[in-house]
């Protein structure tokens, strides 16, 4: 055991206190500083999802997404590929239209790959990677997820794309993603 010599002799020697001194200063600023990286991090982390969201929720996304919801969209597989849009002249439906702004009767695959299932391709990669937490997806993208995993137009697109290329890959992360988050839904 230590005798009273030694405590003694440690807070009598300027050196050997100093150097005490020090050493549990820094293990405490080590502490705080911990801690507060720790803050930062989470505060870092919670600005780039509230980011993503606001990137994925534009006015084109709400649109494609009302077209899809409805079931408005018809994949057309030919030479160039594209969508054409279902009841566009329908009279029920010219207010919602012109409302989100749908005025063509076709929409481009490159607007469903940039809108779309790119953007929540990157979710699936960011969730992989770990820079968000599937708690996070589910919360915020799950409905969005849901809405193109259940569209059989999305899907037919997704298997030409895979057909054309020659990439069984392409849109994985979606596909990884869908099966993610449906293990999260509540059972009935």
């Amino acid at each position: 055991m230590m005798s009273s010599c030694f405590w003694e002799k440690t807070f009598n020697d300027p050196v050997v206190f100093w150097a005490m001194v020090t050493s549990v200063l820094t293990a405490a600023l080590v502490l705080v500083a911990w801690r507060e990286l720790g803050a930062l991090a989470r505060t870092s982390k919670a600005d780039f999802i509230f980011r993503l969201k606001n990137n994925f929720f534009t006015e084109d996304a709400r649109r494609l997404l009302f077209l899809v919801e409805e079931d408005l969209l018809q994949f057309e597989d030919s030479e160039i590929p594209y969508f054409t849009i279902r009841k566009i002249n329908d009279p029920s439906l010219r207010d919602r239209f012109a409302e989100l702004g749908v005025k063509c009767s076709t929409v481009s695959t490159y607007d469903v790959d940039d809108i779309l299932l790119g953007p929540l391709e990157d979710v699936a990669i960011f969730l992989t990677g770990k820079l968000i937490t599937e708690q996070h997806a589910y919360g915020m993208f799950d409905t969005y997820v849901k809405l193109c995993a259940d569209n059989a137009e999305i899907w037919k697109y997704i298997e030409s794309t895979r057909r054309k290329q020659g990439d069984s890959d392409i849109y994985s992360g979606f596909e990884d993603l869908c099966k993610r988050l449906r293990k999260r839904e509540p059972h009935n």
